[in-house]
């Protein structure tokens, strides 16, 4: 009789997500997945593959799916200063909640960038990538409407907000207070002259 699934795959790949999200990469093992996506070890090899496999699948997924949905609902705010604002507001509001130890994927990634392999890089990169593409487009359309600056550098200010973007996420995930992060959402904002 031919091996059937009986579980949704895509709540599997969340729940994935949520467990590489917590512990990292190198830091989860297949039992954690395991009792994770609440499948069993046969399931997991026969669906995703190995480790490295799933890790590729949940980020590509992550990627396409959470970054591309949110950078678009960002880019629909009619004003580029509330758009960047609103990006920090929602790391801001989620580490209140509780929320942010789901974490984002990017961001676990990006912190363990040299232990992955090129393909996981790439990725990662990629999605930084399109971070920064957004915070160049909402910089000059502020210039635009004359909301920011024109003296400021678009180039070097978007770099510097997705800078501040990663190290926000990580001092989210507890190591700072709602307060702090307030602050921290404000010293963002000054980098585009706000």
């Amino acid at each position: 009789m031919p091996w059937e699934k009986n579980f949704d795959i895509d709540e599997a790949l969340d729940s994935a997500a949520l467990v590489f999200s917590k512990k990292g990469f190198e830091a989860t093992s297949i039992a954690d997945l395991v009792n994770g996506m609440g499948i069993n070890r046969g399931s997991l090899y026969a669906t995703f593959g190995n480790k490295h496999a799933l890790y590729k699948t949940v980020l590509t997924r992550f990627v396409d799916k959470n970054q591309a949905q949110t950078l678009a609902a960002l880019r629909a705010i009619n004003d580029p200063v509330a758009a960047i604002s609103a990006l920090f507001e929602a790391v801001l509001t989620q580490s209140v909640q509780g929320q942010e130890m789901k974490g984002n994927l990017i961001i676990t990634t990006a912190m363990e960038f040299p232990s992955h392999e090129e393909d996981i890089q790439a990725i990662a990169k990629s999605a930084l990538v399109a971070l920064e593409s957004f915070f160049h487009e909402m910089i000059e359309a502020g210039k635009a409407l004359s909301d920011i600056p024109q003296s400021t550098d678009t180039d070097r200010a978007a770099r510097a907000l997705v800078a501040m973007t990663v190290g926000f996420r990580v001092l989210a995930r507890g190591a700072y207070d709602a307060d702090a992060l307030r602050v921290g959402k404000a010293s963002a904002l000054s980098i585009i002259g706000l």
